[in-house]
């Protein structure tokens, strides 16, 4: 008898594929191949491929919101609050590195019902980094500064990729959050003033 395919093992092989695969050039047939599964079995797991992906992306930005709620407890200077943002948003990268792939490269994948939910998490969390960046600054910002942020947090979602495969963890975070951090002192410098 063979043995059942749990919900946690179902989502640990096919994250596994994703990882290697753009999750637009994955068919349901290439997804049950890569499990070990027929076709049909992949629906006894998900409602649909789809479905599967806006879960993933909803459990990212969910836990991103987590962590800020998190830190809204703590008492911590604005700056402070600041960084460990940061760093707890590179510590998820470690956990959740094929959903943050995900997040940047195939978002569109979902239907426009299903994209606005998750854009609506994304925005939150997006509002609550840039709010907390403002609060660590000492000058105001101007229009440099805001569009410059933007660039932020994709920067911060794809960063940890951009490391070589051959340093451990802990060293990719130290590396990251260092030019995360060293990116947005940068930003912060921006002139509030545009004109010359």
């Amino acid at each position: 008898m063979v043995p059942v395919l749990s919900r946690r093992e179902f989502q640990r092989r096919a994250l596994e594929l994703f990882k290697e695969r753009s999750f637009s050039q994955v068919s349901v047939r290439e997804l049950a191949a890569h499990i070990g599964i027929s076709p049909g079995a992949v629906y006894h797991h998900v409602e649909s491929k789809e479905a599967m992906l806006f879960e993933w992306l909803m459990e990212l930005y969910q836990a991103l919101l987590s962590h800020v709620d998190l830190i809204k407890t703590r008492r911590l200077t604005p700056a402070q609050r600041l960084t460990t943002l940061i760093d707890a948003h590179i510590q998820l990268y470690d956990h959740m590195t094929v959903h943050f792939k995900l997040a940047v490269m195939d978002a569109n994948c979902l239907g426009a019902a299903m994209q606005a939910r998750v854009e609506q998490l994304k925005l939150a969390y997006e509002a609550e980094f840039i709010k907390w960046v403002d609060q660590a600054c000492h000058q105001p910002g101007g229009p440099l500064r805001e569009c410059a942020l933007t660039a932020i947090l994709p920067m911060l979602n794809s960063l940890p990729a951009w490391l070589s495969p051959m340093i451990d963890n802990a060293q990719r975070r130290v590396i990251a959050k260092t030019i995360a951090e060293a990116v947005l002192h940068a930003i912060n410098a921006l002139p509030s003033n545009t004109s010359p």
